[in-house]
């Protein structure tokens, strides 16, 4: 590179504490927010699981090396990134208000070389989004065949050419179109709406990890080779392992770490991101959610459980409720 480097002291002993926080640990807390949003939407490949051959084994092993491979490069890139900052000031109060742009320009020295970075990010972000598209679509599509959605016959409909849920495609694509044009009138309301993606999916995420805690510690879940013939993995119907499992302590060991996990980031999330605390700094995450909640709430009572009975079952090209 051809700009300033900073020392391995600077990179692996420096703390900053950028949200004026009572103490260092209490602001590494509040920071946690960042870095984990890099590993929400790692589970994408189980809304593709229908469209998958053998996906009790492909979906999990896809899972956990693309959070080998994109982690271990992350992690190298972030290091590169330190390393490479040549005045964090200035890359805080950057005018593009994005300061990764700054530490390229401070990196390279050149106009043009930061450009061609910058370049390179953006294509990776659209390629990235490309995926979410295909993984949010199919989220919206199953819920809506399982008829708990309004509007669910419509969403529904898988289009006859493509083999593809079309409508819930496009109305995906529209509806994250229209929410990312909300960093141009307000920074604030787009770092809630990134807050309630965090702990939107975190809290999907422990809903199945303590529930599947639970099975494990009551031994609800049995053997595929004990399990009875029919089916299985349903509403009324016994759990049984698939093929791929940690057994034992170890498998208890990962849930339970999962789930405190989990719980802090959930609870940090809801967090201001620095002090004093504003109307412009102020994390409003937790009154959209509850908004979400009242809605979906008022929508079941009101409509939804009438119709919606639990996920459709197909089985041998009929369905069952």
């Amino acid at each position: 590179m051809l700009g300033p480097h900073q020392d391995a002291s600077y990179v692996f002993k420096s703390f900053q504490n950028g949200g004026n926080w009572p103490t260092q640990g209490l602001s590494c807390m509040v920071g946690l927010v960042g870095s984990v949003w890099s590993f929400v939407g790692a589970d994408g490949a189980v809304h593709m699981s229908e469209e998958i051959k053998n996906a009790s084994i492909v979906v999990p092993r896809s899972i956990l090396s693309s959070i080998a491979v994109n982690g271990s490069l992350g992690f190298g890139i972030i290091i590169a990134t330190l390393f490479c900052i040549g005045d964090p000031q200035a890359a805080e109060n950057t005018l593009t208000d994005y300061p990764f742009m700054e530490i390229f320009a401070q990196a390279t020295g050149s106009v043009g070389g930061a450009s061609f970075m910058v370049a390179i990010v953006i294509v990776m972000q659209i390629s990235a989004d490309v995926a979410l598209l295909a993984s949010g679509s199919r989220m919206l599509w199953s819920f809506a065949r399982d008829r708990g959605l309004p509007a669910w016959r419509t969403l529904a409909r898988v289009d006859p050419r493509t083999s593809i849920p079309l409508i819930s495609i496009i109305l995906t694509m529209i509806i994250n179109c229209l929410l990312s044009l909300i960093v141009l009138g307000s920074s604030t309301a787009f770092n809630n709406f990134v807050s309630i993606g965090v702990i939107g999916l975190q809290s999907s995420y422990f809903a199945a990890a303590s529930l599947l805690l639970y099975r494990r510690c009551t031994g609800g879940i049995r053997l595929s080779k004990t399990a009875d013939d029919g089916v299985i993995n349903t509403i009324d119907a016994q759990m049984v392992w698939g093929p791929w499992r940690v057994p034992g302590f170890w498998g208890v060991a990962v849930n339970i770490f999962a789930c405190i996990y989990m719980i802090i980031i959930m609870f940090f999330t809801l967090w201001p991101p620095k002090l004093p605390v504003t109307a412009d700094n102020m994390n409003y995450s937790i009154l959209l959610i509850g908004a979400v909640v009242f809605f979906s709430v008022v929508w079941y009572h009101v409509s939804a459980k009438k119709q919606y009975t639990g996920p459709v079952i197909e089985v041998l090209g009929a369905r069952r409720n």
